[in-house]
């Protein structure tokens, strides 16, 4: 809990939306029933009436909202990089910098072995102006 109020604090962008959260957000108010429990089992059944043109615009909708959180995540990823908080992006794009051995936005990942069987990897960022390095993981190497 206490993690997910520190991302919030950070701004890290909200998740996009499905098609179906989209319609319920915007038929949540017209719709039928006593409690909430009657209103969203009404959307679901209407959802689920919908036929495909119908169901078509909030799909593409939802492609918007997921271009957007696309966009938003990497760029505030960026920035968690800059400020030395690696520990705060996703898994998947953390084992991406390590296969790939680089970053997305000007910043390049490089990996070193030292005879100690210790890896490091540092994110290297080359601007026209400065350049600096930050160590963002060391790990041992087990060789046999």
């Amino acid at each position: 809990m206490k993690k997910k109020r520190e991302l919030t604090e950070l701004g890290r962008p909200k998740r996009c939306r499905s098609p179906f959260n989209i319609y319920m957000s915007e038929h949540y108010q017209e719709a039928k029933g006593a409690s909430v429990q009657a209103k969203l089992k009404t959307l679901f059944e209407d959802w689920t009436n919908l036929d495909d043109a119908q169901k078509q615009l909030y799909i593409q909708l939802a492609e918007d909202d997921q271009v957007r959180y696309r966009n938003e995540i990497e760029s505030w990823e960026e920035q968690m990089i800059e400020l030395g908080r690696e520990d705060l992006i996703r898994k998947a794009q953390q084992r991406m910098l390590r296969k790939k051995g680089r970053v997305k936005g000007g910043i390049s990942v490089i990996r070193t072995i030292s005879t100690e069987g210790r890896r490091s990897t540092k994110a290297v960022k080359s601007d026209k102006s400065t350049s600096f390095k930050t160590v963002k993981s060391s790990t041992t190497v087990n060789e046999e």
